[in-house]
């Protein structure tokens, strides 16, 4: 039988869910009594497919200590950390969280092969919290937009049964994809009016695992925390995609390069530093903020998701040791929902 699953799971039966959102890579393990255990990976994304081998490699690769970083750690809840316990007894290994200058994260220690199994039940964790984390955003996001009501069922008004009801209005509206889109430009516009700015193209490069969440929610500080948080706890861009692979540095471990390039609302902006988890206040005054903080060069920090829009994924191919400017643009059909949000994607090829 043939299995499919999210990208972090239990069993060698393997999905991968890619930047193109529609695209994923699974496997099949075939054992029989005349053959060697075997993962076989089919997709219909070359990227997709890479990331998926990887992935399964480092799981499997016998080592004695084994870091998983996802800053989605914060969100796991009492019967999450209570499986921890019973993971370290079980398995005869040591789960230790930590979350350090705005990283977080889980590493294992113990017997490699037990490493392995304890590490594979962590990511499975730490997927459906990032889905849990997700879902919940869309339906805040939805629910700034479109409440149903009900005249005799006044109970029904709550973010978790209106986005019930509209996915379920919008099910049946062959052009719901354009209001959506539409609905993303009235925030953007309604934002513009209200920083009196016009938007910055900036860059934010991302791990492979949260593209799918960028386009779903938009950006949160979650999904993309740089190597140093120098200006503030907050989410990062850069003005060039050289400034970008400066920033995220320590994701190195990936078949590809993911840079999402957006357009950013910066507003008044100040320089930034270490400690500031919101702009500081304009002339005292803790109700009148900064929109942003900045390194007063390329490097850019916002403290609300909704001042950025995503507008393309660029994927880079690690063909060399130094990364070089130089690309050749494929560019690929926008994909015909893209949940809520409208992106497009391009290959590019560093020479």
């Amino acid at each position: 039988a043939q299995k499919q699953f999210s990208r972090k799971s239990t069993s060698l039966t393997y999905v991968h869910y890619s930047h193109m959102l529609s695209d994923f890579a699974f496997g099949t393990n075939e054992t029989t009594a005349h053959k060697m255990p075997s993962v076989e990976f089919n997709s219909v994304s070359r990227e997709a497919l890479r990331e998926a081998k990887e992935w399964t490699t480092n799981m499997l690769k016998p080592s004695d200590i084994m870091t998983i970083k996802n800053n989605h750690v914060i969100y796991l809840g009492q019967d999450d950390h209570a499986y921890l316990l019973s993971l370290q007894t079980m398995l005869n290994v040591r789960i230790e969280e930590f979350f350090r200058k705005g990283k977080g994260g889980i590493s294992i220690t113990g017997n490699p092969s037990n490493v392995s199994c304890a590490a594979i039940e962590v990511e499975s964790m730490l997927c459906k919290a990032q889905e849990d984390f997700t879902q919940a955003e869309e339906r805040d996001i939805l629910y700034s937009v479109v409440r149903w009501s009900c005249k005799d069922v006044p109970w029904i008004q709550t973010p978790e049964i209106s986005a019930v009801l509209e996915k379920a209005y919008l099910a049946g509206n062959k052009n719901h994809k354009f209001k959506t889109h539409k609905v993303n430009l009235m925030t953007k516009n309604l934002n513009m009016q209200r920083l009196k700015d016009k938007p910055k193209r900036l860059y934010q490069r991302v791990s492979a695992q949260f593209c799918d969440l960028i386009c779903r929610v938009g950006f949160q500080k979650e999904f993309a925390p740089p190597a140093e948080q120098r200006y503030g706890s907050g989410i990062y861009f850069s003005s060039t995609v050289e400034g970008a692979m400066e920033l995220w540095k320590d994701q190195e471990h990936e078949q590809y390069i993911y840079i999402i390039q957006a357009q950013v609302l910066t507003g008044k902006s100040t320089i930034g530093s270490p400690h500031l988890i919101l702009p500081p206040s304009l002339h005292g005054d803790p109700l009148d903020r900064y929109d942003s903080l900045s390194d007063m060069m390329q490097t850019h920090v916002i403290f609300n998701g909704q001042q950025a829009l995503p507008e393309y994924l660029i994927i880079y191919t690690r063909s060399s040791e130094n990364f070089s400017p130089d690309y050749v643009l494929c560019p690929v059909l926008p994909h015909s929902v893209c949940r809520n949000r409208l992106w497009f994607c391009m290959v590019v090829y560093l020479h």
